[in-house]
């Protein structure tokens, strides 16, 4: 059974990385190497959700070096690509009243991130073979 995309405007708009913690153990973790890793830890990327009239949804992720854009179904699998250009499977779930859950599969990892919306700030958790990374953004817009 195909999931609907929530209408709830809370889900969608642009969001700033305001908090980081054990980042770059995650990143260690699903094997991002450490040049990759260093750039990664001195940006901080905005987030673009959006919500097409087709029933997909537009995830953006922008960082000063490059922006990143996926479009997915929820419940369906599709092919992401990640902000180091690696492509891997995923696959979002909604899970009410206000998260969306991430599983993402790549070389034998199962890698998972749990969106949860909380008034005006998303938290991430990201989990990886036991190694949390915990995220912070809040709404800009």
């Amino acid at each position: 059974m195909a999931q609907v995309v929530p209408n709830d405007e809370r889900f969608f708009g642009k969001f700033k990385l305001i908090s980081s913690d054990n980042f770059d153990a995650f990143l260690k973790e699903i094997k991002i190497g450490f040049m990759q890793r260093k750039v990664a830890n001195m940006t901080s990327p905005d987030l673009q959700l959006i919500k097409e009239d087709d029933g997909w949804t537009t995830i953006k992720v922008n960082t000063p070096i490059k922006t990143i854009t996926n479009r997915f179904k929820l419940g369906e699998f599709f092919d992401e690509t990640r902000v180091d250009g690696k492509v891997c499977k995923s696959k979002v779930d909604f899970e009410p009243p206000n998260k969306f859950i991430q599983m993402q599969w790549d070389d034998g990892l199962e890698i998972k991130y749990v969106r949860e919306f909380v008034e005006n700030k998303i938290n991430v958790t990201s989990t990886c073979n036991g190694v949390e990374c915990f995220r912070v953004y809040e709404r800009v817009e």
